[in-house]
């Protein structure tokens, strides 16, 4: 097996579902949210996390990763570009349900319906998790599995805290519908 630092070709491959998440996060998904606009210090603590995230995957992949000559077509790379695509349309068909929960001018909370949202509470952070954790399994490298257990250990919880608000809040709330994880928690 020859071994390469980074073939341009799967460097250009590994990055490319980072690069398109993050630009879809900040430019497509910030113009097309609605309702109240976000506290500046989340906005300013989204920007550093995601600007040193974004450094450390790609220093670790130009400088300190090897990948075979083939990794583009290895089983562990087309099966976690799988799962990040995947979890991609989830993300965006749960983040469009969202946003269209709510005629303009209204505030209160609905109970969201369809797709995703008719197994779990937490479609739009179930569809981030298996993005990340596609991305890792992609890339199989140590920073990329440990972005994908940090947005498991920050998002998970959420889920879980929507999941019981709602439970809480609506006495219709389907009871079948689990917190993140379809079928299981």
């Amino acid at each position: 097996i020859t071994l390469v630092a980074f073939s341009s070709k799967t460097y250009l491959i590994s990055r490319f579902p980072h690069t398109l998440w993050c630009s879809c996060r900040t430019f497509v998904f910030s113009l097309l949210t609605k309702g109240r606009p976000s506290p500046l210090h989340i906005v300013v603590s989204a920007v550093v996390f995601c600007s040193v995230n974004g450094f450390l995957q790609g220093h670790h992949m130009l400088h300190c990763t090897q990948y075979h000559s083939g990794w583009h077509r290895d089983t562990r790379f087309i099966t976690g570009l799988l799962m990040f695509f995947t979890g991609m349309a989830i993300n965006i068909h749960s983040d469009y349900i969202l946003r269209n929960l709510r005629k303009p001018g209204e505030v209160s909370y609905k109970i969201p319906r369809g797709g995703m949202f008719e197994l779990v509470s937490g479609a739009n952070f179930f569809g981030e998790i298996v993005e990340w954790c596609g991305y890792a399994v992609a890339c199989w490298s140590f920073p990329a599995f440990s972005f994908a257990l940090f947005t498991i250990c920050s998002i998970g919880p959420r889920a879980y805290h929507h999941h019981r608000y709602y439970l809480e809040k609506f006495k219709d709330y389907p009871k079948s519908r689990k917190a993140v994880i379809p079928f299981l928690l």
